[in-house]
């Protein structure tokens, strides 16, 4: 079985407000395995089932992604991509990069 990574990763939010990185089918899969049964809905299963689909070759990495994607925007746990910090970002508290 190959890792099945995505295209980019997907960030949510767990029931503790932890910021989770998705970026594997079983990734998504673990992550949905362990969603409160009395808030799963008709988009819950559409994403498990597109896993599960992808896992099995029969649908493509990036359609379970987007599977995924769209359950964790429905139920509003969804983050925006996480921007990379670069050292030249950083400055000090005077605005400036010590000597």
């Amino acid at each position: 079985m190959t890792a099945r990574t995505f295209s980019s990763p997907i960030f949510v939010k767990d029931v503790d407000q932890a910021i989770l990185q998705i970026a594997t089918v079983a990734d998504a899969l673990g992550f949905l395995a362990r969603w409160p049964e009395q808030r799963r809905g008709p988009i819950y299963n559409t994403a498990m089932r597109a896993c599960h689909a992808a896992r099995e070759d029969r649908l493509s990495v990036d359609g379970a992604r987007n599977a995924f994607a769209g359950f964790a925007r429905s139920v509003g746990i969804r983050e925006p991509e996480a921007a990379p910090i670069e050292p030249w970002m950083v400055t000090s508290k005077r605005g400036r990069m010590p000597l």
